[in-house]
């Protein structure tokens, strides 16, 4: 449980001790001897395909902990980031989540990532009252009274309605179905297409779903024998390379039109389908600097952290992604602003000037107008994401951006 000190005698031992008084995420003014933290939960190790997740997160907070610092710091106190492995794995985030609010230095959570995770931690944060920024987490609901959690995301129910209006007015696509996993994702899409597709006059022939594993040739002809001219692949990167692989098995690539979300935006997931990711389209949010758009033309803040990123961290081991997330960035561009509006680290009041905030596009990491509100804790408004392609040149894959975020 938090310490709490009585104002007096605060003030005594910043008298003794030469501290800085600051209101504590319980609300209750207290000392802290040192920096002020920032904690950052996520998988920093194993052989999953986010394992280097963590290091890229980190790295993302990094270089702007670094600008803060040299501009003197927050509210005059120098910034620290530590970092907690939670291994993919819900108990140990619940464990190392406590373990890192238990600091009553720490005074931003970012992560953890994915639902799942997130779940286990949300009753922490509540109960601690400490700002909780996410980057990867996409269940909405769960976002619903979390006072203290705010994401640098759209909502997840964002996708399909941008996907779809992308469909309506830049190709001659007519009907549209689903081949997916049958869990709470591929539900999910299932439902919002079947109820949006209409409203941007397509024709949604329903949802095929599949296996995590094995062959999804019978899916496809499904698809194909109820006239579908577009399917929407799974979010899971490896569940849409089979699907892309059947459909260039049947022989169908000329006659269907591969779809797909922000779950397929990284590198790896084009090097793992091979050439039948060529062409597949999806929603994401900002991810300009892997495409075809001239650096002049990015959202300034954004071309700033993606050459200081790049300069700092160099590439991926694929040799074409940074080592670094602009959300992450995000999050403590809005922590930061949050804090200097309320004057203050204390959580309540941090979190109720996170909900006032209007940050324009120009100075946002994710390159869009970022408006929040006490019932609105998502960063990217729902008509901001962008809409990229997967290309192939020689042997290297690029993104052409055929929508930009825009907000």
């Amino acid at each position: 449980m938090r310490l709490r000190c009585a104002l007096a005698a605060a003030c005594l031992l910043v008298s003794a001790c030469g501290g800085l008084p600051f209101m504590s995420g319980g609300g209750g003014s207290s000392v802290v001897r040192g920096p002020i933290k920032v904690a950052l939960v996520d998988v920093f190790s194993g052989t999953s395909p986010y394992a280097s997740q963590g290091t890229y997160l980190q790295n993302s907070v990094q270089i702007e902990l670094d600008a803060l610092n040299a501009e003197g710091g927050l509210l005059g106190n120098q910034v620290q980031l530590v970092t907690a492995d939670d291994q993919l794995d819900p108990a140990r985030t619940a464990t190392v989540v406590k373990q890192l609010l238990a600091d009553r230095s720490v005074r931003l959570l970012v992560g953890p990532g994915f639902a799942g995770l997130y779940l286990s931690a949300m009753p922490l944060v509540a109960q601690a009252r400490i700002p909780n920024c996410l980057t990867s987490m996409a269940a909405d609901d769960l976002m619903a009274g979390a006072r203290y959690s705010f994401r640098a995301q759209a909502q997840d129910q964002a996708s399909v309605p941008t996907l779809l209006g992308y469909v309506q007015h830049g190709t001659q696509i007519k009907k549209i179905g689903l081949v997916a996993e049958n869990d709470g994702i591929g539900q999910s899409h299932d439902a919002q297409l079947s109820d949006q597709a209409p409203r941007f006059g397509l024709q949604y022939v329903g949802a095929a779903f599949v296996a995590p594993t094995g062959d999804q040739k019978a899916q496809v002809q499904q698809m194909l024998k109820l006239g579908a001219d577009a399917i929407v692949v799974s979010d899971n990167p490896a569940t849409a390379a089979r699907t892309l692989q059947a459909i260039s098995a049947l022989k169908a690539t000329a006659k269907v039109k591969a779809l797909g979300f922000s779950g397929l935006s990284g590198y790896a997931f084009p090097v793992q389908a091979g050439d039948p990711a060529n062409g597949l389209v999806f929603t994401s949010t900002i991810e300009t600097y892997l495409s075809d758009v001239p650096d002049a033309r990015w959202p300034p803040a954004y071309r700033d952290f993606v050459k200081k990123a790049q300069a700092r961290f160099g590439a991926a081991p694929n040799g074409v992604e940074m080592k670094a997330f602009p959300a992450a960035a995000d999050c403590i561009l809005q922590w930061a602003r949050a804090v200097q509006a309320a004057n203050d680290f204390d959580g309540a009041r941090v979190a109720k000037a996170w909900e006032t905030m209007d940050v324009p596009a120009a100075q946002s990491i994710l390159g869009v107008r970022e408006r929040f509100a006490p019932d609105d804790h998502d960063a990217v408004p729902p008509d901001a994401l962008g809409v990229y392609q997967w290309v192939k040149n020689g042997t290297a894959w690029g993104l052409k951006q055929l929508i930009g975020p825009t907000a």
